[in-house]
This record gives C-alpha cells, sequence and structure tokens, in this order.
C-alpha cells in the first residue's frame, strides 16, 4: 500500500507531463492553427494573440516543475489549476456560448465538447490524488499536520483564481466584441483549411488575375515574367512576356480583364495589352505618353480608369481614360 501511495504523485506527474508536452509542441508546430481556434472562441475572440502564448508557456513551465521531485507538488498544484481553467472553459462554452466553436486539435480531436469535459475533470481528480498522495508519502507528522487543513485551502484558492480569470476573461472579451466595437473580430466558424501547397520559392508575386481556371501571378522582381498556375495547384509554368517597345521602368504592374492581359507603368507612362486567347507572349504598346496616372484599372479595351494628378493645381483625382488610340483624357473628380 506504502508503495502504491508513493508512486501515485510520480504516476500523475508522468501523466501530465506527456499531456502537456504533446499539447505544447502540437500547438507550436501549427501556432498560426491554434491561434485561429482561439480567435472563433466566443469567450477568448478579444485575446486570442495573448491567450496563445499564454497557454503554451504554462504548459511548458508546469513540465518543468513535474520532471523534478523538489518542485513535483507544485507542478501538481500547477497542473491542477491549469485543468480547472480548461474545465470552467468548456462548461461556459457549452451553457453560455453564442454558439459552440470547432474543437480543438491534437490527441484530444475526435472527441466532442462533453467529452473534453469529462476527460478535463477526471484529469483535475487525478491532480488532486496526486497532490494528496504527496502528503502521505511524507513523513507521519507531516501527513498529520497538512492532510486535512493546507492542502484543501490551497486547492480551492487556485480552483477559485482559475475559475475568476476564466469567467473575468469571457465577460471581458464578449463586452469587447459587442460593446466596445473596436474592429476585433472573430474568425469564421469553419475557416479555410489547408490542402494543399505549392512553394513558389520567394515572396515577391502578386495576384494579377485569373483566366481559364489559371491563376496568373507577376513578381515585382522580374517585371516581365507570369507564373501561371492551375486552380488545382497541380502544375505551375512560367511565361515571359516581350514588350515590343521597352522603356526604363520604374513600377511595372500586371493586371487581367477578361480575355486581355495588361502591362502598364504610369510613371513612364505607358501601357502594354496582350490577348490571352494567342499563345503568343508578345505585349503590344497600345499608350505612350498620353497621361501619368498611379493606378489603373481597366473597364474595357477602350476605356481606363486612372488615379493620377491635375495639371492645373497638383490635386488628386479620379480619370477615365477612354479610347488610347486617340489620346482623350477626362478628369472626373477631385479626391
Amino acid at each position: 500500500m506504502k508503495t502504491l501511495i508513493s508512486f501515485l504523485p510520480k504516476a500523475a506527474a508522468y501523466f501530465f507531463i506527456l499531456l502537456f508536452c504533446y499539447a505544447a509542441v502540437s500547438k507550436l508546430l501549427d501556432y498560426e492553427n491554434f491561434q485561429v481556434q482561439l480567435a472563433q472562441s466566443p469567450l477568448l475572440s478579444a485575446y486570442a494573440g495573448t491567450v496563445a502564448w499564454a497557454v503554451i508557456a504554462a504548459e511548458l513551465f508546469i513540465v518543468i516543475l513535474l520532471a523534478f521531485p523538489a518542485t513535483l507538488r507544485a507542478g501538481l498544484y500547477a497542473s491542477f489549476g491549469l485543468m480547472v481553467a480548461f474545465t470552467v472553459y468548456i462548461y461556459l462554452i457549452l451553457n453560455y456560448s453564442d454558439f459552440v466553436p470547432c474543437s480543438c486539435g491534437g490527441i484530444l480531436e475526435k472527441m466532442g465538447w462533453t467529452e473534453h469535459l469529462i476527460f478535463n475533470a477526471a484529469a483535475v481528480l487525478l491532480s488532486i490524488v496526486g497532490i494528496r498522495a504527496t502528503y502521505r508519502s511524507g513523513t507521519t507528522a507531516e501527513f498529520q499536520r497538512m492532510r486535512f487543513t493546507r492542502p484543501a485551502i490551497i486547492l480551492i484558492l487556485i480552483g477559485s483564481f482559475s475559475t475568476a480569470v476564466m469567467i473575468a476573461l469571457f465577460l471581458s472579451s464578449e463586452y469587447i466584441i459587442k460593446k466596445e466595437n473596436n474592429f476585433t473580430r472573430r474568425f469564421p466558424h469553419h475557416p479555410v483549411m489547408e490542402d494543399k501547397i505549392l512553394d513558389l520559392g520567394v515572396n515577391s508575386y502578386y495576384f494579377a488575375g485569373i483566366h481559364n481556371e489559371k491563376i496568373y501571378l507577376a513578381n515585382t522582381t522580374s517585371p516581365f515574367s507570369v507564373s501561371i498556375i492551375d486552380v488545382d495547384m497541380d502544375s505551375i509554368e512560367v511565361d515571359y512576356l516581350q514588350p515590343d517597345l521597352a522603356y526604363n521602368y520604374r513600377m511595372l504592374k500586371h493586371i487581367i480583364m477578361n480575355d486581355f492581359y495588361y502591362v502598364y507603368d504610369g510613371s513612364v507612362p505607358v501601357i502594354y495589352e496582350k490577348n490571352l486567347l494567342f499563345k503568343s507572349n508578345i505585349i503590344n504598346q497600345i499608350s505612350y505618353k498620353q497621361a501619368f496616372f498611379e493606378q489603373l484599372i481597366p473597364i474595357n479595351r477602350k476605356m481606363f480608369v486612372v488615379k493620377t494628378q491635375r495639371s492645373n493645381d497638383g490635386n488628386e483625382v479620379f480619370a477615365t481614360f477612354r479610347n488610347y488610340r486617340i489620346s482623350i483624357f477626362r478628369p472626373i473628380d477631385v479626391i
């Protein structure tokens, strides 16, 4: 019997070391998804970033406490406090939440919220048994002195503190989300999940458009190269566009409208056009030195909307650039 009692604290410690190690490492390896899960929560939306790191740090700290005999009892008390917090969190989700978010991942991924609640309650009881056993495995005098008073008081204080923290987070987060209206928003209940990955190698790509179920990406570091990706993410090919007339470019941009690919630089200023229905890589100049501009959006083949500066007063304006072949430029409004 005495051998069993002396083993109980170690058994509880081994359980929580495995549980918290696995939980912390899995959260770190998929931290973005873990943060999204917290941001979905009706209890923690406003504090998702802070709570995410706090939970991971707490789990790793408790593992360190449990790993050494001198701090094992403190580690079990900390385990009790953290599991109480998790249990109260699930209870609030099930009984006071406007909606029930997606379940957490990791080792408990297949459990529903009720099963989570039962598992956490069992872990709380295990921590209490482990704490009790640390006193029974000590000296007889220590056990007689501490068996009723000190452990119970500490457990009540820790449990009350953990419960109060979770309730405070819940009330505060709901107030921030619903009352203060500071543009803190919850993530969707069912966020986009990662399906396929296509490594582009560099981070200088930007979206040019989509045509015939193909995604076109332009590259700021290689102005005339275009990466074309199948929407199924199965293949990628690179086209190198060839302008019929070249200049010294400073801010070359790409955009697709219907069946046409436009490349432009408002600082030159020049606009090129390519018909995507043809296989040629040659892009033809359709406008040159007709209007300087900062931004351009094609409306159709004969009309663009541009952001530019009015020459007489320097005010920024949106303007229609109609029928580039005859160079008509009309400012329409001052920003």
